[in-house]
């Protein structure tokens, strides 16, 4: 399997044994969403996921999902129905002990107009602002459930808010200290938004953490390129794509995503609804299924589930499910390709790619900072894939990454470290008599090795 397994962290899935049968499914990275729960709730399942990756022996990303400039709804005491044409209170509250909507976003707030949409939960449940006075009343255009820390968005406009919070401040601190490998933005609008983050990240001692851009706004997809250049993994994050966009249009910007992503050099995953149906129901609809099939082909590095591991009935299951899609895709459909390759380290990576497809061997890569093994990846190459690293966090990071098994490989030197990952993976079986492999390492003080060699 090549196109890898995200699984959202929640109420489901922050059981050890869950995590671990998670990453026996084929999960290889986590995501823990800093919108619930607390630092105490977080560091067990960082426990939980670092005990999975020892007993898996894989390594593991962790990714944390900052808030950010996110709007949503306060605490509300239970969940609250509402039928299509019942009008409904939206205060300005951290919380509410009744039947209003509290709303702990002042700048939002106070902008509302009569008429404005306002649309929740992925697009599910839609409202009209009817009247404003002591309160905002809202229509309920569709029947809706809501509950507590719901994202909300009013459609046509975007509002001016703190790109991070003193909550996202400590949220980034607790990442770097347990040494996530990624942290997620919401709401990115441009690059200036990155590099706020990236002085913030680096000023808590992150030097080395990597920010996936959340691209869910339709300012972020104007200034698409730019931001693609600036993080260092992008997230189709079509819940709120859906919610600032017409649903129509989802299609046509989630491959136009992807396909930029790639062009300009960067990985990509891809959220939201993959398999809405199993947070309840224990297999997928078909539609679903061909969604899945759909992303795959279009080449994304990731797939994320999030309510289906976090708060689902089957959140093994819809890995399972996910897994079994995604590999009779890429054994039966064409995976895309859109890389063109510029500068020698890139060229160099092309052609060591293609060398191995056209013999059809395997690949072997040993690298220290991950590099070389990042570009050869974007090359979505056509055979399996390894990559032996002495640093286990390269590993990590390198491990939601398309088509690549990283391994921690401890080793002196470049060329001591190739021929110990050749030796591991034949103590592994990755590696079979008979089989053709190609090993390289990337630029190393001006050189760089290839080797072909037939297992004995």
């Amino acid at each position: 399997m090549n196109t890898k397994i995200i699984a959202s962290l929640g109420p489901a899935s922050c059981d050890l044994n869950t995590v671990i049968n998670l990453c026996k499914e084929g999960v290889s990275g986590f995501r823990i969403n800093f919108a619930h729960g607390n630092e105490e709730l977080w560091k067990s399942m960082v426990e939980n996921v670092l005990r999975a990756e020892s007993i898996c022996s894989k390594p593991l990303a962790i990714i944390g999902d900052l808030r950010g400039p996110s709007i949503r709804l306060g605490e509300l005491n239970g969940q609250i129905a509402v039928k299509k044409g019942e009008t409904i209170k939206l205060v300005l509250s951290e919380r509410s002990e009744g039947r209003e909507l509290p709303l702990p976003v002042k700048e939002v707030y106070e902008q509302l107009e009569v008429g404005d949409l306002i649309i929740m939960s992925d697009g599910k449940f839609r409202f009209r602002v009817s009247e404003i006075g002591e309160f905002v009343e809202l229509t309920a255009l569709t029947d809706a459930l809501i509950s507590s820390r719901n994202t909300i968005a009013v459609a046509n406009k975007e509002f001016d808010l703190p790109l991070l919070r003193e909550k996202d401040l400590a949220d980034i601190e607790f990442a770097v200290k347990n040494k996530f490998s990624y942290i997620g933005l919401s709401y990115v609008k441009s690059s200036s938004d990155l590099e706020m983050l990236r002085k913030v990240i680096k000023k808590s001692g992150g030097e080395r953490t990597k920010i996936i851009a959340k691209i869910e706004t339709k300012s972020a997809v104007k200034n698409l390129d730019e931001i693609v250049e600036l993080c260092d993994a992008v997230l189709v994050a079509r819940g709120d794509l859906g919610m600032n966009f017409g649903l129509e249009e989802i299609p046509y910007l989630q491959r136009k995503i992807i396909k930029r992503s790639i062009e300009i050099g960067k990985p990509v995953i891809l959220a939201t609804q993959l398999l809405e149906s199993m947070i309840e129901n224990p297999i997928p609809t078909r539609a679903e299924v061909v969604d899945i099939s759909t992303a795959t082909s279009e080449g994304v590095d990731a797939l994320m589930l999030t309510g289906e591991t976090a708060i689902g009935k089957h959140p093994v299951e819809a890995v399972r499910w996910l897994r079994k899609i995604i590999e009779t895709t890429e054994r039966k459909l064409t995976i895309n390709k859109f890389r063109d390759v510029k500068g020698l380290n890139e060229r160099f990576a092309k052609g060591v790619v293609e060398l191995a497809e056209d013999i059809n061997s395997k690949l072997v890569v040993f690298s220290k900072f991950g590099n070389t093994p990042r570009r050869m990846a974007l090359l979505r190459p056509a055979v399996e894939f390894y990559v032996g690293t002495p640093d286990i966090e390269v590993a990590r990071a390198l491990s939601i990454l398309w088509g690549i098994k990283a391994y921690e490989i401890s080793a002196l030197d470049y060329d001591e470290g190739l021929e110990k990952t050749y030796e591991f993976l034949k103590k592994k079986e990755e590696l079979r008599f008979g089989d053709l492999v190609i090993m390289a390492y990337g630029l190393k003080e001006q050189e760089q090795a290839i080797k072909l060699r037939r297992v004995s």
